[in-house]
């Protein structure tokens, strides 16, 4: 009878599953925070900051102002949401510990799969549509610097909306409800978001604000609701938004 070969007995290294951060239950913090916004952003409060005598003539362009208005909203929002949830955002950092490869290279993975869908629904449709909220981004690209957009268009303002929208809506709210249907009620919310006071003229200017809503919601809860792993997504789609619209669209000709 042949003996089996003695075999060293190695430490068998158990699979390292991925981390689900706790975003906690609904703070009174959180309720005041959201209820701000929405006075604010969809009630359109934000209009009276340029009612501020003075305000308006310290601005050389109504693109300026506009852009003061949004400057002075996102860093008090931004405060806000840290105050809320800075301990939770910087702890859900850990998530790049477990699949890191995986996760780093699903960064601008999926920034890229967003734009080939949005090329592809484009070009299956033949119409190529601009946002109300796009056109305002590039008519105040003439007068903002560069650096000072980045830092409120692809910085405080990823903030605000990845913990209202991916935090409070997925991480808190599926406590209560299906973390799935967290995400949709997130992601058609944020989608709508962007069209507040503008309107919508076309279906199509939504595609790329529900696919990026998706695309967020998807990575959020796949990265065990890490606030820090979507955040990092949209400052990605947002940077290149901005660099696109600065760099790129001077250098095409004119009518393009």
């Amino acid at each position: 009878m042949h003996q089996l070969p003695d075999y060293p007995n190695y430490p068998v290294v158990p699979r390292r599953r991925q981390r689900v951060f706790d975003a906690g239950p609904f703070t009174k913090g959180d309720l005041w925070t959201v209820i701000a916004y929405l006075v604010f952003f969809v009630g359109g409060a934000a209009a009276l900051i340029g009612l501020i005598p003075g305000y308006m003539s310290a601005f050389s362009t109504q693109e300026q102002a506009l852009f003061g208005i949004n400057l002075i909203l996102y860093v008090t929002f931004f405060i806000l949401a840290m105050i809320q949830c800075g301990a939770q955002f910087f702890e859900s950092f850990k998530t790049m510990r477990y699949y890191p490869w995986a996760k780093w290279l699903m960064l601008p993975g999926g920034w890229f799969l967003t734009i080939m869908v949005n090329g592809v629904i484009a070009a299956l449709t033949g119409e190529v549509v601009t946002s109300e909220n796009q056109a305002a981004l590039e008519s105040m690209a003439g007068t903002v610097p560069l650096p000072v957009m980045l830092v409120v268009t692809a910085f405080f303002g990823p903030f605000v909306e990845e913990y209202l929208f991916r935090h409070l809506l997925i991480g808190k709210l599926s406590r209560k409800l299906n973390v799935w249907l967290c995400a949709l009620i997130s992601t058609v919310l944020f989608a709508s978001i962007h069209f507040i006071g503008a309107g919508i003229g076309s279906w199509l200017e939504v595609v790329p604000y529900f696919m990026l809503g998706v695309m967020m919601a998807v990575a959020y809860i796949l990265s065990g609701k890490s606030l820090a792993y979507s955040y990092m997504l949209h400052v990605i789609n947002n940077t290149v938004a901005l660099l696109v619209v600065y760099l790129i669209y001077p250098l095409l000709p004119t009518g393009v």
